[in-house]
C-alpha cells in the first residue's frame, strides 16, 4: 500500500505558525503574569478552589494555595480571605468550607475567612465575589490560585466590574502544572467569549 503525502498548501502553513506563535506567546504572558507576585497590600484574597479530599484535608493544589493566603494574612498585606470553591461533587465536602476549617487551624480568624461553597469555576467566583461586595464594599483584591490560572482570574474578576485586583501565586509546584498552562490558553478564550456579567 502506497502512502501519498499530504500536501499543506503555504496559506494553511501560515495559518498554522500564527496559530502556534499566537498559543506561545499568550502562554508566555501567562506563565510571567502567574509568576511575578503582586508586592503590595489589599482588602481581601481570593483563594480559588480546587480538590478537596473525603477526610476534608485539601488537596496539594489547594493546599498551596491556602497557604499562599495565609502568608499574605500574616505579612498584613490582606485583612480578609475569601475561600472559594465547589461544593464537593466527588467526595461531598464543600471546598469553601474546607478551607476556613484549614485557614482557622493555621491560625486565622475565623471572622477574617468567608467561606463560598458555590464557586464552581473562575466565573462563579467572581460572580459571588461581585455580589458579596455590594455589601462588604472592598476596593481591591488579590487573585490567590496556581501561577497559570492568575490571568484568567483577573481578567473575568475585572469583566464583572472589580478593576483594582492583582495576583498572588501558590508557592507549591506540580508536574500536571504543564497541563494547566496548556489548557489555560483554551479557557481563557472560553472566558473572553462565553462569560459575561450577568449571564449564568
Amino acid at each position: 500500500m502506497v502512502l501519498k503525502k499530504i500536501k499543506i498548501n503555504r496559506r494553511t502553513k501560515i495559518v498554522i505558525a500564527a496559530l502556534l506563535l499566537w498559543f506561545l506567546l499568550h502562554s508566555a504572558y501567562v506563565a510571567y503574569d502567574g509568576l511575578h507576585d503582586y508586592k503590595g497590600r489589599a482588602d481581601v484574597a481570593i483563594v480559588m478552589g480546587n480538590a478537596v479530599f473525603a477526610d476534608s484535608s485539601l488537596s496539594p493544589w489547594l493546599q498551596g494555595r491556602a497557604d499562599a493566603a495565609i502568608l499574605l494574612y500574616k505579612e498584613g498585606n490582606v485583612k480578609k480571605i475569601f475561600a472559594s470553591g465547589g461544593e464537593g461533587k466527588e467526595y461531598g465536602v464543600p471546598e469553601g468550607d474546607a478551607m476556613k476549617r484549614y485557614l482557622i487551624k493555621k491560625g486565622i480568624p475565623a471572622d477574617d475567612v468567608i467561606a463560598d461553597n458555590k464557586g464552581d469555576n473562575s466565573y462563579l467566583t467572581a460572580k459571588d465575589f461581585i455580589a458579596l461586595n455590594d455589601s462588604l464594599h472592598f476596593s481591591s483584591a488579590i487573585v490567590v490560585t496556581s501561577f497559570y490560572h492568575i490571568a484568567r482570574c483577573k481578567y473575568i474578576i475585572k469583566k464583572m466590574g472589580f478593576k483594582n485586583v492583582e495576583g498572588y501565586a501558590s508557592k507549591k509546584y506540580f508536574i500536571n502544572d504543564a497541563y494547566g498552562l496548556f489548557r489555560e490558553f483554551f479557557a481563557f478564550y472560553k472566558y473572553v467569549i462565553v462569560y459575561r456579567p450577568g449571564s449564568a
